[in-house]
């Protein structure tokens, strides 16, 4: 690495996101070892250590894993024999099954592994997904009324239903036997369900505790296809085994959208599911992708900020069943109909995004201490599928955790989101038993809850009591400004196989992230505005002059933040950019930079 004799303390103060950069250390000696061993680039090293990969050993299995080789047995689930053993049943007595799926991308996922699973079988299910705005999250009583009428014997809940008491009992009451596939945190008192599958619940042995629901119904359509394969159905009904492996790529979509950990087992699904994606797999995923003109192999982030958007759109401001209508479509000229149909809601959706948006940073302009562990913003009647959006943008800003409310006739419907360390469902949960809440739940990264409007203010209280007594809270919280930088590199060194063999890490999210990488002093030679609302740079290493190469560089959403303002008037100034590298999207001929973060350097520095 090179010595650019650069003054941390000074410059880090300067940050234009306010930001403390931190240079992530190794033994030089380790990553050369580590590269000699296993064949690899110096930099995919560092990042190998600086994710807590120590061994080699470890290091092979974190780049070669494979899928049948770490998949643990369906079995470990506390639930899973019984639950495979009541589907079966439902197979052989041919009873009328209806999956009740959560009207977000993990929800339609889910609801479509168990769709195709049936349909290799000859059986035609029923799917039910909830109108967000007229039913709310997870199953209902006037549902099981619903689902009752059309003689289902059998209810699967999926990515819901874990804290469904009433429901649950109604659908008990009616005859009909409930399985709930869900992955969020489980309440100390369970819902009268025929069985919960369920790693969060108390108890389960499945290793892998962070997977999505998604990820729990694959798990669940193996064991089945096991059961049904030990009694020779398959052969008795002269009906192939479906291969599962196909279905890969909705797991994927499922596991990303839902801001699951790519780590472990996440990983290779993901791994798995975006080999199949790019092989357009799904006609309702491929028809999404052709229409928002994506023609690159696609990546991680395509299905967080592309697809799943839009899967999504039709649950937050209309018809909550389109998105998993799409994923399970099999004629082209329906699938495009849906994909255009959520395009537009997706437009829409942005739009009623932007407002309350803007309403929310006045909000906590005016009235939050930024201080606190944990930033509020309540409104009235901001439009509740946008919720998650909104924290997650005012998260970003602020990076620490963040819960949007909207009161509508004295009830407030939440939506929270955190940062790595400060486990929001778990908070939600536990408001929630003591009497803060009429409801809520969620996981470590996310949840929601539904507050009265004059409770509103005891349970914001409680929640930052909690948090601010709690020293590892606390801490995770301060480490959230703080920005980890794997690397310093040159311009010069910003090359197609360097991005390459960054490619072995992949794929990238939450708690394997893009490799982040820093350039000392480089001089920006020309900005333009691209999109309305980004910035195009061209930089060069500022210590080697006129020979030195050009790296394009990309800063998105430039002028909603003050790095774009600094940006603008900063031609031909020398600066520090951390971010990380992409493969050039236009000429495909080489790199650019996406930055995040800069320091601009006074004529002295």
């Amino acid at each position: 690495m090179e010595d650019f004799n650069h003054d941390e303390d000074s410059l880090y103060s300067r940050s234009a996101a306010g930001l403390n950069w931190k240079i992530l250390e190794q033994d030089d000696r380790l990553v050369a070892a580590f590269s000699q061993k296993l064949r690899v680039n110096g930099i995919v090293s560092r990042i190998l250590l600086n994710r807590g990969i120590t061994s080699v050993e470890e290091a092979e299995k974190f780049l070669n894993g494979k899928l049948k080789s770490d998949l643990p047995t369906p079995f470990l689930f506390k639930d899973m024999d019984k639950a495979s053993l009541r589907i079966v049943r439902a197979i052989i007595n041919k009873e009328k099954i209806t999956v009740f799926g959560d009207y977000d991308v993990d929800g339609a996922t889910s609801s479509a592994v168990l769709y195709k699973f049936f349909k290799s079988l000859d059986i035609i299910i029923d799917i039910y997904i909830p109108n967000r705005l007229r039913e709310g999250y997870g199953p209902n009583v006037e549902a099981m009324y619903k689902i009752k009428e059309k003689q289902t014997n059998l209810i699967i809940t999926v990515d819901c239903g874990t804290s469904s008491h009433e429901p649950l009992r109604v659908a008990k009451a009616l005859g009909m036997d409930v399985i709930v596939i869900d992955h969020h945190l489980a309440p100390t008192e369970l819902p009268e369900a025929y069985a919960i599958v369920n790693p969060n619940q108390l108890n389960d042995e499945f290793p892998f505790k962070t997977i999505a629901a998604v990820a729990v119904a694959f798990f669940t359509i193996i064991a089945v296809r096991k059961k049904l394969r030990e009694i020779n159905w398959f052969k008795d009904n002269n009906i192939d085994e479906l291969d599962l492996m196909p279905l890969l790529d909705l797991v994927a979509l499922g596991t990303v959208c839902d801001v699951m950990p790519l780590i472990g087992i996440n990983r290779i699904f993901v791994k798995y599911g975006l080999h199949l994606i790019a092989q357009r797999n799904n006609l309702g995923i491929t028809t999404i992708l052709n229409i928002a003109k994506i023609k690159s192999t696609p990546k991680a982030h395509h299905l967080g900020y592309i697809v799943g958007p839009r899967i999504n759109a039709g649950g937050r401001v209309d018809e909550s069943s389109l998105g998993v209508s799409l994923l399970i479509a099999e004629n082209p000229c329906e699938s495009y109909r849906i994909a255009s149909q959520l395009e537009l809601l997706n437009e829409e959706r942005k739009n009623i995004e932007n407002a309350a948006l803007n309403e929310a940073f006045n909000y906590i302009e005016k009235n939050i201490d930024i201080d606190q562990p944990i930033i509020f913003a309540v409104g009235y009647s901001w439009h509740i599928g946008v919720l998650g959006i909104l924290a997650s943008r005012i998260k970003e800003k602020y990076n620490k955790p963040v819960a949007v409310v909207s009161v509508n006739d004295g009830v407030g419907k939440g939506s929270a989101r955190s940062v790595a360390g400060v486990d929001i469902g778990c908070i939600i949960s536990s408001a929630k038993e003591k009497g803060l809440l009429i409801d809520g739940g969620g996981h470590a990264m996310a949840g929601g809850f539904t507050v009265k409007e004059e409770e509103i203010e005891n349970f914001i209280n409680y929640v930052i009591k909690n948090l601010s007594k709690d020293s590892d809270t606390k801490l995770f919280i301060e480490q959230a400004s703080e920005i980890s930088i794997d690397s310093v590199i040159a311009v010069r060194a910003a090359n197609l196989s360097l991005v390459q063999a960054l490619e072995k890490l992949g794929p990238f999210g939450n708690v394997n992230p893009t490799p982040r990488f820093v350039i000392y002093k480089a001089k920006l030679i020309q900005i333009s505005v691209f999109s309305k609302n980004n910035l195009l740079l061209s930089i060069t290493d500022h210590l080697y002059g006129s020979n030195s190469e050009i790296l394009k560089c990309i800063f998105f959403r430039a002028f909603e933040k003050k790095i774009g303002q600094l940006l603008m008037r900063s031609e031909g100034k020398c600066l520090d950019l951390i971010g990380n590298l992409q493969e050039n999207r236009v000429d495909r001929r080489g790199v650019q930079f996406i930055i995040e973060d800069i320091i601009l350097h006074d004529e002295k520095d």
